[in-house]
């Protein structure tokens, strides 16, 4: 493919890594064979993110997004990184420069929540992950020789996958700090280096950032930089930015920080761990206790985690949260909030990215069923938040209820931090 490659980037990872095969699991002891970094994966993620960002442009200036405009953002999306119709514009290549051998937990070691879970089960394999710098990667980007590629093709392209990296990492429990890598550029083609200059300064910059305050200013920049090329690319630079009350019907980065909210926390952990430890906890209603200053058996109704992932429940106690009722199904969905390790500072200090999306692609029923107060619909509990007790008036002020768990959710996770 020589001619046709535009970038070099070099990936470590710095937190323990899942990446997940056939089983979703890192190894299969019965086969004795460990899973590697995968391409599709990565593009997966890459496609996830170019979407996101051009609903986001599409809202930011018309103030809608409709289910029209969402079909037209995926044939957009395809025509760039491919579809069933046409090829993708670009290529990736992944090549291997250090793969260690996966390991589960130690026996003496404290272990995130997610994995304490996994380590109830009997499928022992999904315990194993790749512990931190064991994985080293060089990545290609290229031109697809067969393909026209614009130059507004071209930044959105590699600022979408910038942010899928920084943001997300790869493999599993991504959003509770696992999967996250150093990226470096190693070289831009000299065709391309001039029209890409300030994507890769932004990169650099990350990689010298040393407090949490710089790293917000630069993701800040990132992010407005991004959403420029995408207005280019979506046709609707220079249109009047119209602002909304409603709340978008999918996740998406908009500039506006009541949709697409983020910020970055220094946070000081004795291992990388204990940082994955800190996060899990953050997450999770005991935690929330302690920090709101309630004592173990207030009640848990109050407490909306359902914003943060589902399942979240459990089936044979018929605790937790359920979607579907009457079968008590726990139901999926991903947290609307995330916390991503960015940098390692020093042996014990980290700055970590948190950000969310309020969007309404939501189970239309979540109830949280309790011995104490048996099932009830999520909107039916009041809302604790670290100032007071709420309760809205349902239908009519659903979707302020909904803002309101997704904003206390967020600042509760960084306090707990």
């Amino acid at each position: 493919m020589k001619g046709f490659k535009i970038l070099t980037l070099r990936l470590r990872n710095i937190t323990p890594t899942i990446i997940g095969g056939y089983k979703a699991s890192t190894i299969s002891s019965s086969l004795g064979i460990s899973e590697d970094f995968r391409v599709p994966e990565l593009k997966g993620i890459w496609r996830w993110w170019f979407r996101a960002l051009a609903l986001g442009a599409l809202w930011d200036v018309r103030g809608r997004v409709e289910r029209e405009e969402i079909r037209y953002t995926q044939e957009k999306v395809g025509a760039v990184l491919g579809s069933t119709k046409a090829s993708s514009k670009f290529i990736l290549q992944a090549f291997a420069k250090k793969k260690g051998r996966p390991r589960p937990p130690k026996h003496d070691v404290n272990i995130p929540p997610r994995l304490r879970i996994l380590k109830l089960g009997k499928d022992v394999d999904k315990l194993y992950y790749y512990d931190t710098a064991e994985l080293e990667y060089v990545v290609n980007l290229l031109k697809q020789p067969k393909r026209k590629l614009s130059d507004d093709e071209l930044r959105v392209g590699v600022g979408s996958l910038f942010m899928a990296l920084i943001f997300q990492g790869v493999g599993a429990i991504t959003s509770r700090g696992f999967g996250a890598w150093e990226i470096q550029v190693d070289g831009v083609e000299n065709e391309y280096e001039d029209n890409l200059i300030d994507y890769i300064q932004i990169i650099r910059k990350l990689n010298k950032v040393e407090a949490e305050g710089e790293a917000k200013v630069t993701i800040k920049t990132l992010i407005q930089l991004v959403n420029g090329d995408f207005l280019e690319f979506m046709g609707v630079r220079g249109e009047n930015r119209k602002e909304t009350e409603i709340i978008p019907l999918a996740s998406l980065v908009s500039l506006n920080p009541r949709f697409f909210r983020f910020d970055t926390k220094n946070i000081e952990a004795d291992s990388v761990m204990d940082l994955l430890v800190k996060i899990g906890r953050a997450t999770m209603k005991t935690g929330w206790k302690v920090h709101l200053g309630l004592g173990p058996k207030a009640p848990d109704g109050q407490l909306h985690t359902w914003v943060l992932g589902l399942p979240r429940g459990q089936k044979e106690k018929r605790h937790g949260y359920f979607v579907e009722i009457e079968k008590f199904e726990l139901g999926r969905r991903p947290s609307a909030i995330s916390v991503h390790p960015l940098k390692r500072l020093s042996e014990t200090k980290w700055i970590c990215l948190v950000y969310g999306f309020l969007s309404k692609d939501w189970p239309k029923s979540i109830y949280h069923v309790s011995p104490r107060f048996g099932k009830r619909r999520v909107e039916e509990i009041p809302v604790r938040t670290q100032e007071k007790l709420l309760s809205f008036n349902i239908p009519s002020e659903y979707d302020k209820f909904q803002e309101v768990i997704f904003n206390t959710a967020f600042d509760v996770v960084i306090k707990c931090l």
